[in-house]
């Protein structure tokens, strides 16, 4: 990376390495900036190389209001690195007023960027299968409400590649109360897994938690499975009959 980032500190430690707020000093801007911890055997690999620039490249395209930036990539000597934007913010699981669960007029925001957001990814055959609480940024705005940004889009290409773990390493990145029953057979639908477990997030926003967190993967997928995922109205009165029904068709 040479002198153009400068690491001020970490933000936190993910499956695939450790991710620090920067500053690039070529474009005077705040970033993140994401070690990768693969083992040189690989990063040293030409053929490893090439795959690794072919999927940074894809995920620089996707621009949307909605979908953090992949802005710079490279291996130096200590490995693979990614840049993103930096975004301030707070995690969802933050945004939930006392009772727990989110109000309807912002869960439609949420609802609304989600889809905006999902819809441009898949232009470039692109899935969210790593959706979570902790996937998602929310920054206020001066109108009110919140501006959501995505993370992690790229995993379900990326963290295979990077992580010396392979589809293991993956497969830890997913949330047992999110996960698309079709992930856990390692047969992903594509957009179809993807609104699945936007549909799981929503409802974990709406009743204020999920009733199958803490769950293990083993028994997560099975209760997926075998669709037994309490109604909302056991949490919540006061949601609209057209809304869980469209929740309950993904």
């Amino acid at each position: 990376m040479g002198d153009r980032y400068s690491i001020k500190h970490e933000i936190g430690t993910g499956r695939a390495g450790v991710v620090y707020e920067a500053f690039d000093t070529e474009l005077d801007r705040q970033v993140a900036f994401r070690r990768f911890d693969t083992s040189e055997e690989n990063f040293h690999d030409e053929e490893w190389r090439t795959r690794f620039f072919d999927v940074v490249s894809d995920l620089s395209r996707i621009n949307h209001a909605n979908i953090l930036s992949v802005l710079d990539a490279g291996i130096d000597e200590e490995g693979p690195y990614l840049v993103t934007a930096h975004v301030e913010g707070l995690r969802l699981s933050q945004l939930l007023k006392p009772s727990g669960q989110m109000d309807l007029k912002e869960l439609y925001s949420f609802t609304r960027q989600s889809l905006d957001a999902l819809q441009a990814a898949e232009a470039y055959g692109y899935f969210h299968h790593a959706l979570c609480p902790s996937s998602v940024i929310a920054t206020a705005k001066p109108s009110g409400g919140y501006h959501y940004t995505m993370m992690d889009l790229g995993h379900s290409k990326l963290i295979p590649l990077v992580s010396n773990e392979g589809e293991l390493g993956l497969s830890k990145t997913f949330d047992p109360a999110l996960m698309a029953p079709e992930l856990f057979e390692g047969n992903p639908a594509g957009i179809r897994s993807t609104l699945y477990m936007l549909g799981q997030l929503i409802y974990w926003m709406a009743a204020g938690g999920h009733p199958l967190a803490g769950f293990s993967l083993e028994l997560a997928h099975a209760k997926h499975k075998a669709g037994e995922i309490p109604y909302l109205s056991s949490y919540r009165a006061d949601f609209p009959e057209v809304f869980r029904q469209w929740l309950y068709w993904l």
